[in-house]
């Protein structure tokens, strides 16, 4: 397994869909392109932003190909692991994620851990998907849904001391767990993401890693900034000025999310992908995503 450096700002790439609601691979390689030449520290493909339980299993496969493809290891790639619940088919998956490049193949915690499970059984499917992908890094996610499962300190620490996780997005939303975490992964190579950006850059100062959230999806590049200043200077009033404005603007693009994004990202990188959405269809105001995109680009020239 090649060590990873996993840090700074990374998009949760969201999927492009032709008019024909079939995955459009080709403006994929756009905005893959844009999200490196933005700044992006690393890209986390087939997750919820990018609609993965909207996606076939082929589906998932083909777009984390294609981002590790485009990416062609300018930043590292992960991807997360749905399959059906089952231990089988998510070590099925993560071998096919890992022959399809990407360099991190994720674990859900909701997807592995039922309701009422103890967090022992994580620990057991996380070892049989570490077998069945010996080469390839692992990650963890505690994504929302199908419901929102924080993993318990000790588990954190468990995954951390196998020396095979790299990369964790975390969900609580509190400093003070993350800063736990951190501890917890302390002398090994697991980093923790933040996913929210309220409280990003007082995380930073607890020593979180970077930034993985719906923000980073439209502002890489701002996000990127607000991570060094975070880091260089603390929380200082230009630093807490520009986590204010990406604040708002997540906010504000929020009920209409993840089309918002898309249609925002178009006016950004003029890529001229559909504005269309599997999950959470929504339409979108003009006028707003103008507004949200003419601010991202004030704070960028500024």
């Amino acid at each position: 397994m090649n060590e990873i450096n996993a840090a700074g700002a990374w998009p949760v790439v969201l999927t492009p869909f032709t008019d024909a609601d079939e995955v459009d691979l080709v403006t994929l390689d756009q905005y893959v392109d844009w999200l490196i030449d933005r700044g992006a520290g690393g890209l986390f493909a087939v997750a919820l932003s990018g609609e993965m339980y909207e996606l076939t299993a082929d589906e998932r496969i083909a777009v984390a190909a294609r981002v590790a493809a485009r990416c062609a290891g300018r930043v590292p790639v992960a991807a997360a692991v749905v399959g059906d619940g089952t231990s089988t088919s998510m070590s099925a998956e993560a071998r096919a994620l890992a022959a399809a490049g990407v360099d991190i193949v994720v674990l859900i915690a909701s997807m592995v851990l039922s309701g009422g499970d103890d967090e022992r059984v994580f620990l057991d499917v996380a070892d049989e998907v570490a077998a069945a992908v010996p080469d390839i890094a692992l990650g963890v996610y505690e994504c929302p849904l199908p419901y929102h499962r924080l993993l318990a300190e000790e588990t954190v620490a468990a995954l951390a001391g196998t020396g095979r996780f790299v990369f964790f997005k975390e969900t609580s939303h509190d400093v003070a767990r993350m800063s736990r975490r951190v501890a917890d992964a302390a002398g090994t190579p697991l980093r923790v993401f933040n996913a929210g950006i309220e409280n990003y850059a007082e995380s930073v100062q607890h020593g979180v890693a970077g930034l993985s959230g719906w923000i980073v999806n439209v502002a890489p590049d701002l996000v990127d900034r607000l991570g060094r200043l975070a880091a260089s200077e603390g929380l200082t009033e230009r630093v807490l000025a520009l986590q204010q404005v990406l604040r708002t603007v997540e906010e504000r693009m929020g009920p209409t999310y993840p089309s918002s994004a898309k249609a925002i990202v178009q006016r950004r990188a003029g890529i001229g992908w559909a504005v269309r959405s599997r999950w959470r269809p929504a339409n979108v105001d003009d006028g707003l995503v103008e507004e949200l995109a003419a601010a991202l680009d004030a704070e960028r020239a500024s």
